[in-house]
């Protein structure tokens, strides 16, 4: 485990002296954040707010036993080591090869960009009881060093295991900026850009089916007519070269679609 330590923190060049948040305001600041008002979740979470520059948590809430087996209490007490033991080694290592590349393609973008450029992880952890489940896991930068490096982040672990998302590990990085998404999977260890599919009003359609919205009540808020929004519902499903909307959720979650 010492050793997946080691490997992150040089990957998120980690050697230099801590930065401390004087005020310790996470939740505010996670409730005024652009990115996390426009986040959603389609199962069980719970977030950790981590200062890796001290290597310390700093905020730890929601749903952490349905999720994880343990307590906020036991997660605070394990302090950082709970992130490295949570998800399996195997994964764990793909993820810290990812922060890395996303670290580097982070430094290369305008200051302006930054805020609102995050991660996501999709693998395998550990519960307390033994159990395996499969995590989504959103990493967004809150606070920011003199560089406009990222030292406090934001993690929300959600549990989509019923989703039996088999492609695992994987991991999105996600620039909201430019409106850019890249993919990473353990095969070829490089970002490869993401094309847009959907039209605008489609995924306004796509995120209201995934609120469990029927046509009908989608229609009524969109003020379109039922019969276009079962037309494009159809062509969705097949653009995306699905069979259900059931389907759909994986396709979207996977690709960072909304």
């Amino acid at each position: 485990m010492q050793n997946l330590v080691l490997e992150l923190k040089e990957a998120l060049e980690l050697d230099r002296n801590p930065f401390l948040v004087a005020d310790n305001q996470y939740q505010q600041q996670l409730a005024n954040h652009p990115l996390v008002k426009n986040l959603w979740t389609i199962g069980h979470f719970f977030v950790i707010v981590s200062n890796l520059s001290t290597w310390h948590m700093g905020l730890v809430s929601g749903n952490c036993e349905e999720v994880s087996g343990y307590s906020a209490a036991e997660i605070l007490a394990q302090d950082a080591e709970f992130s490295m033991q949570f998800g399996l080694p195997e994964d764990t290592r793909f993820n810290i090869m990812v922060t890395q590349l996303g670290m580097q393609y982070f430094k290369s973008r305008p200051v302006e960009e930054r805020e609102l450029i995050f991660f996501v992880y999709f693998y395998r952890a550990r519960r307390k009881d033994g159990r395996i489940i499969t995590v989504q896991h959103q990493c967004i930068p809150l606070y920011f060093d003199e560089d406009k490096v990222p030292f406090v982040f934001s993690n929300i672990y959600t549990d989509i295991t019923y989703l039996g998302v088999t492609q695992v590990p994987q991991a999105l990085q996600i620039n909201r900026y430019t409106q850019e998404i890249f993919h990473i999977g353990p095969q070829s260890l490089r970002f490869n850009k993401s094309e847009e599919v959907f039209s605008a009003r489609e995924r306004d359609i796509i995120k209201l089916l995934l609120q469990g919205k029927s046509s009908r009540l989608i229609a009524e808020h969109l003020c379109i007519s039922q019969e276009t929004v079962r037309t494009h519902r159809k062509n969705i499903l097949k653009k995306a070269g699905l069979n259900s909307t059931a389907e759909l959720t994986t396709y979207v979650l996977t690709r960072g679609i909304i």
